[in-house]
């Protein structure tokens, strides 16, 4: 634990700020701007407002960092009086500092990427509070006041502000240490208003939109706009190593520009896959970089945001791919008869609120009176054995052809397959209840509400369709021009159907409320040649786009 906090006390303020912005922060570490140094300022440009100002909102900022070391110092002292073995001390760091993996290193992120760390240690050690760590919250509390103080002087320049922003994250997230949610709940109060500044949102519709004034400026704006995703980055890890509920990430603010809403966490490719922003910020906040290819076009999440998918195509084996490290286990499913098992590949996947998995297998048999071919349905416990015997899906026409399943809250399995004009329901062993049609799709897309409204695509993808259990059709809703239906997902934490689309070379999340409503449409990344990509969601929470290749989870 010590060593976080020594890491912290050796932090300069250049280390808020990454090596472009290192001649700032030579003005307000080296340059010691004092009272004596303001005065100078005032006597010096006595009619010049705005210098007087800069000088004196300089002065804010510096005493807010100063109060930020101070309070480092007290917690410092507070938690070498634990009676916690070092040890036992020296292996959590080790372990916090292997979960926080996926941060920038230290030199992008500084004190801010320590402070998550320490948040994580301070809450595993729930240290008393005596008095230095008393001390040291209300030292927190004088840095987050001076760094506000900072914020809302107008005339400051853009990059200080943007400094000033980042002390006052900072010192919420320290001084909350032992309540968490209430820095979340501060920090994205103030986030809104730091994105709701005219200079953010001009800087970000510049770098976005281009245009003549793209070609001013173009080193100090890239600097800037890493500074801003720096700091939703940091904020959205912050959450989620506190087990923040899924519906955090909508609930962060964006940034508006003329033509749209910008999430730089949602939408965090659009910005780093881009030349200029360098290598710092290739790594989406909340994404797993596999290090071999998957078979994402037939995948499930489980409630513990744990993805299952296939090995390969025509494949038997499962595997289940950890949301924290990306590990992976393989499991091969059985062979579900006495009779000679001649193939068995793996169609359609699901998960249902308890984690029992439903697999759909195109199985091929010989028996004495030849090859037999069908679908049949496996369940397997949350352990991966197998549930129950397996059923045979005789309902379904015998051809080779994905299946998309969806378990709805009544635990009740709903599936459709390709090129199939229907939607069969049937119970939790496999056992059809009944079944309806509907508008048949070359790529079947399937989901189920809180309600256990289904919600499937249209004939050409251009509209989402919603039914009830019984096949009375609801809803019939447009999508946006251009706009075609590859998946659906349903969010159950923010009660919002999920629409992966894409136009052009392009895939995006649309987010619709059940009444049909578009709220917000958000770019995802570019179309891969050949790339199979899937949005999957469970009752529990966890939301996951699969690619080939990577795993975000929203």
């Amino acid at each position: 634990m010590s060593s976080i906090v020594t890491s912290i006390l050796s932090s300069t303020v250049g280390l808020l700020w990454n090596k472009a912005r290192d001649s700032t922060a030579a003005k307000l570490k080296d340059g010691d701007i004092t009272d004596e140094k303001i005065r100078e300022i005032v006597v010096r440009d006595l009619n010049d407002i705005k210098t007087k100002l800069d000088g004196l909102s300089r002065k804010d900022l510096l005493s807010s960092y100063n109060f930020l070391q101070e309070s480092v110092d007290f917690l410092n002292v507070s938690l070498q009086k634990s009676n916690l073995d070092q040890k036992a001390l020296t292996n959590e760091t080790q372990d916090d500092r292997g979960e926080t993996s996926t941060m920038p290193s230290c030199d992008q992120s500084g004190i801010l990427s320590e402070a998550i760390e320490l948040s994580q240690a301070m809450g595993k050690l729930k240290c008393n509070s005596d008095e230095k760590y008393e001390s040291a919250k209300e030292r927190f509390k004088k840095a987050r006041e001076r760094a506000t103080d900072a914020f809302a002087t107008e005339t400051l320049v853009l990059k200080d502000r943007i400094f000033a922003a980042k002390l006052r994250i900072v010192s919420e997230m320290l001084e909350c240490l032992d309540r968490p949610e209430n820095a979340i709940i501060g920090c994205l109060s103030f986030l809104k208003k730091f994105h709701s500044l005219p200079a953010i949102q001009e800087i970000f519709s510049v770098y976005l939109n281009g245009g003549v004034k793209s070609m001013l400026n173009k080193s100090e704006r890239v600097e800037n706009v890493k500074s801003v995703m720096l700091i939703n980055y940091v904020l959205f890890q912050y959450a989620s190593k506190f087990k923040f509920s899924f519906d955090f990430l909508y609930s962060m603010p964006t940034i508006e520009i003329p033509d749209r809403s910008f999430s730089p966490v949602l939408e965090w490719r659009e910005v780093a896959t881009r030349k200029s922003m360098g290598k710092e910020l290739t790594q989406h906040p909340n994404e797993l970089i596999l290090d071999k290819e998957i078979f994402a076009y037939v995948c499930a999440v489980n409630g513990h945001g744990d993805v299952i998918t296939l090995r390969d195509w025509k494949s038997d084996e499962i595997q289940v791919i950890s949301s924290k490290t990306a590990e992976c286990k393989v499991v091969q499913l059985p062979d579900p008869t006495e009779d000679e098992v001649l193939s068995q590949y793996i169609l359609g996947l699901a998960v249902d609120n308890n984690n029992n998995v439903y697999v759909v297998v195109w199985l091929t048999t010989r028996t004495e009176n030849g090859d037999v071919r069908n679908f049949v349905l496996r369940v397997l416990d949350e352990n991966y054995h197998v549930k129950h015997d397996s059923c045979t899906l005789d309902f379904m026409e015998v051809s080779v052809s994905f299946v998309s399943i969806a378990i709805n809250k009544s635990n009740n399995i709903i599936m459709i397959k390709n090129k199939d004009p229907h939607v069969y329901i049937c119970d939790n062993t496999g056992k059809l209840q009944h079944k309806f049609e509907h508008y048949s799709s070359v790529v079947p897309s399937l989901g189920t509400s809180e309600q256990d409204k289904i919600i499937t695509s249209s004939g050409n993808r251009k509209a989402m369709i919603t039914f009830s259990e019984e096949g009375n059709l609801k809803s019939t809703v447009k999508l946006p021009k251009d706009h075609e239906i590859y998946r659906i997902a349903y969010h159950y934490g923010i009660r919002k159907i999920i629409v992966l689309t894409y136009v052009n070379d392009s895939y995006f999340l649309l987010c619709y409320t059940e009444a049909g409503d578009l709220e917000t449409s958000t770019f995802l990344r570019k179309r891969i040649d050949q790339e199979y990509i899937n949005i999957t969601s469970h009752p529990s929470g966890p939301v996951a786009v699969v690619t080939d290749k990577s795993i975000t989870f929203i």
